[in-house]
């Protein structure tokens, strides 16, 4: 299983609307061939730190994903939101 993690943080006052957002592109566009699950942590030390945690069959599901025009569209919806992406991991689960 291939894990991505992705931290971002969110502009001062913008979490409840980053956090509708996400949980608006899940409820249009449903669960994407190949996610597993996913997972929104909030930073206890860093209130604007978010952590997206996705599991999925493979990197190329992901990849799929992101190729597509509705992926791209939200994105950019969302992007006003975000200060910064901070950092991005790619992992295997093995346990």
């Amino acid at each position: 299983m291939y894990v991505n993690v992705v931290s971002f943080k969110v502009k001062e006052g913008d979490d409840i609307t980053f956090l509708e957002m996400q949980k608006f592109e899940e409820n249009v566009e449903g669960k994407p061939a190949g996610l597993d699950h996913f997972h929104i942590l909030k930073d206890k030390n860093n209130k604007n730190l978010y952590y997206l945690l996705e599991y999925w069959e493979n990197k190329a599901a992901k990849e799929k994903l992101e190729a597509t025009e509705s992926h791209k569209a939200f994105h950019a919806l969302r992007k006003p939101l975000i200060e910064k992406k901070e950092e991005v991991f790619e992992c295997d689960l093995l346990v």
